[in-house]
C-alpha cells in the first residue's frame, strides 16, 4: 500500500510505503524521515480492502481515479494555444482535428489511470490497494461535514490566525 500523508490541516506530510499484512504501528516518511504514526485498528476488513484511514482514523473514505492532473492541464492548454493558432490561420478542419485528438488522448489516458482511494477528513490518499463496488465516489453532503474540520483546527491554533491588532 501506497500512503500520501496528510495531517488534519490537509497539508501533506510525505509518502510512505507500507505492507499491510505486517501492518507496523510507525512508518517513516520518505521525503523527511520522519515518523508517522499509522492506525490499524479496523482499517482492513476480512478481505484486505480498506475501511477506514490508517492516518487519522477517518471511517469516511472515496476513490477517484488517479488521473496525472498536471498531464491532463497540459494538454489541454496545449490544445487551446494549437487550436486558437489554427483557426487564426483559417485552417478550420485542422483545429478540429486537434481537439478530437485531444479527447483520444484523453480517452486512452483514462482507460490506463488506476483508482485510488482518498480520506474525507485528511485527505490522504491510498493507491495499490484493495477497491470495490462499496467505495463510492466524492460525495458533497460528506465532503461538507469534514470542511469545518480545517477551520476548527486553524481556530484552536492562535499562531495560525491573522494578525488583527491595531485594525479597526
Amino acid at each position: 500500500m501506497r500512503i500520501s500523508a496528510n495531517n488534519l490541516d490537509r497539508e501533506p506530510l510525505g509518502s510512505v510505503v507500507v505492507d499491510d499484512s505486517i501492518r507496523p504501528a510507525q512508518a517513516a516518511l520518505r521525503e523527511t524521515g520522519q515518523t508517522l504514526d499509522l492506525h490499524w485498528a479496523g482499517t482492513l476488513d476480512e478481505q484486505g480492502r480498506v475501511r477506514r484511514c490508517v492516518v487519522c482514523g477517518c471511517r469516511e473514505i472515496f476513490k477517484r481515479y488517479d488521473f496525472p492532473q498536471r498531464f491532463g492541464l497540459l494538454l489541454v492548454i496545449g490544445a487551446v494555444v494549437a487550436c486558437v493558432i489554427l483557426l487564426i490561420r483559417g485552417q478550420v478542419l485542422w483545429a478540429m482535428g486537434v481537439l478530437l485528438g485531444t479527447v483520444v488522448v484523453d480517452r486512452i489516458v483514462y482507460l490506463f489511470t488506476r483508482e485510488c482511494l482518498v480520506c474525507y477528513r485528511c485527505r490522504s490518499e491510498f493507491r495499490d490497494v484493495k477497491i470495490d463496488e462499496t467505495h463510492e465516489s466524492w460525495d458533497l453532503s460528506i465532503g461538507e461535514k469534514y470542511r469545518p474540520v480545517r477551520q476548527a483546527n486553524a481556530a484552536a491554533d492562535p499562531d495560525r490566525q491573522p494578525d488583527t491588532r491595531g485594525t479597526p
